[in-house]
């Protein structure tokens, strides 16, 4: 039998979904599409900049100009462009947290941890966008950033609690050794056309695996699938 395999995205997603939707969601992280387009790369690539260079503007100025230059040639390329573009100016309104205006922030490599994190015997592939580290007190304390792009299908508070907590869970279980320290207000789930910056708290620090009739159900359809 294979191993469930779904990304905390869809995993947050899952959770409110119809029934036909949580079936739809279980067959395309089963078999996933390999040709599927990737929408919004650059509006997620300057907003990560951003927030990597403490919260200077100028790549999202860069970004605006590129795209209102950009002449589409496809109805999905025009959906792109208009999206991206209101993407970046929601994300100006947002306040970017304190934290990442901290000049002596180190940013790890994503890519140098493992993935995944497994809840309920499900295997959930968290995969930060931002991974940082800063020093507080002398102890090295970590964070990171989850990013999500989608004007259709946005989150509500719970399901951004959810992927901050899935970060939270992440960076204690893949990335801190010994002393090292994971605050709950730094794994934070970022949505463009939810609610903008939601960070974990303590006190819903491990509401990620609070779902057991959820994963259960996930493992009943993957089988089916």
């Amino acid at each position: 039998m294979k191993k469930c395999i779904i990304s905390v995205n869809q995993y947050a997603d899952f959770v409110k979904a119809t029934d036909s939707k949580k079936q739809r969601i279980i067959r395309q992280q089963k078999k996933p599409n390999v040709f599927r387009i990737a929408y919004y790369q650059l509006a997620k690539a300057r907003i990560r900049k951003t927030l990597k260079n403490n919260g200077s503007l100028k790549h999202i100025d860069d970004a605006l100009a590129n795209l209102s230059a950009r002449v589409p040639q496809s109805k999905r390329q025009s959906s792109d462009k208009t999206v991206s573009i209101e993407a970046l100016e929601k994300f100006l309104m947002l306040t970017i947290p304190k934290v990442l205006r901290d000049e002596n922030l180190e940013f790890l490599n994503t890519k140098q941890f493992k993935s995944d994190i497994e809840v309920n015997g499900i295997s959930i592939i968290i995969s930060p966008e931002i991974i940082f580290k800063t020093i507080i007190d002398g102890n090295d304390v970590f964070g990171g950033i989850k990013l999500h792009i989608s004007k259709s299908n946005c989150f509500d508070t719970e399901q951004q609690q959810i992927i901050a907590s899935g970060i939270c869970n992440f960076l204690e279980k893949n990335v801190t050794t010994g002393k090292q320290i994971v605050l709950p207000e730094f794994c934070i789930s970022l949505d463009i056309f939810g609610s903008g910056f939601i960070s974990n708290s303590t006190a819903k620090k491990n509401i990620i695996n609070s779902y057991k009739k959820e994963c259960l159900e996930i493992i009943k359809i993957w089988d089916a699938a």
